[in-house]
């Protein structure tokens, strides 16, 4: 069975939108906050699971929450999107790994993220059975000192992609080297470009540049594609949103990476249209 585990940190994300710039020992107005997804649930492997279940693709996101009212509201979320949740280990803590998204007036975004567990994270039975099996396997920033093990586990046949993410303790410069001459598909931004090492020849790197599109470079070619411009100002969760529309098509059989991408950059598309029907932040 084609099966997809995809390992990282989990969020439960607080989303508002500023009618100007956070300042010290200021007053800045919340202008938006949108009650339908506040606290709404974040982090890479979710957005991921949701893009590939959408396709009805078997995905099990490996990661870790607490034990209380906002991890309920996580593991419930997933679930009522088809997505599995036996890959999500409860840990005993009231608290869930919690981030506030403030798009300021100016455009930018001030994150304040509050990992809760400090390292306290292992692999359950259950989560290595998961990766262990996984014909797809995706690494994304997750706990730092879990990720040689959560390599190891990996079939040598599964397909791997990795999100990568400008988090020095997670992807040191050793781990980013690994990484990259084993992937088969590497997602990165422009500003994370660097942190890609030398990947394989095979490898494909989907890199996204904001509204100037993305490019995807496959056995020494490079093909730029360009997106559709959205008036939303909280795009979070787009680029992981791409990479599991892109990771939905390889399982479904596509297997032209520009036909993947397209899918992936379509996946991204719905979710920023539903945000903007919303007219969240």
């Amino acid at each position: 069975m084609s099966a997809l585990a995809v390992t990282g940190y989990a969020s439960l994300d607080y989303a508002i939108g500023l009618a100007g710039q956070i300042g010290g020992d200021e007053t800045t107005l919340i202008n938006h906050r949108d009650p339908r997804a506040w606290p709404r649930i974040g982090g890479c492997p979710a957005y991921m699971a949701m893009a590939v279940a959408a396709k009805t693709e078997a995905v099990s996101p490996v990661t870790w929450i607490g034990s209380g009212p906002e991890s309920d509201l996580y593991v419930e979320t997933l679930a009522s999107t088809g997505v599995a949740t036996n890959g999500i280990a409860r840990l005993r803590c009231d608290r869930a790994p919690t981030a506030i998204m403030a798009y300021q007036g100016d455009g930018t975004c001030a994150c304040l993220f509050d990992p809760v567990f400090a390292g306290d994270e292992e692999l359950t039975t259950n989560q290595s059975d998961i990766i262990a099996s996984a014909s797809h396997l995706c690494v994304s920033v997750g706990p730092p000192h879990l990720i040689g093990q959560i390599l190891a586990l990996r079939e040598s046949s599964a397909r791997l992609y990795w999100v990568v993410k400008n988090d020095a303790r997670c992807f040191t410069p050793d781990v980013a080297a690994e990484i990259s001459a084993i992937a088969d598909v590497i997602f990165c931004n422009a500003s994370e470009r660097s942190l890609v090492g030398s990947a394989a020849n095979a490898a494909v790197i989907v890199e996204t540049r904001g509204p100037d599109g993305i490019s995807v470079t496959h056995g020494g070619s490079v093909r730029e594609m360009p997106v559709e411009t959205m008036p939303v100002r909280d795009a979070t969760g787009a680029g992981d949103t791409l990479a599991g529309g892109y990771v939905a098509a390889e399982m479904s059989g596509v297997g032209d990476p520009v036909s993947a991408a397209q899918a992936g950059l379509d996946a991204a598309r719905r979710m920023l249209q539903e945000r903007l029907e919303r007219k969240e932040p």
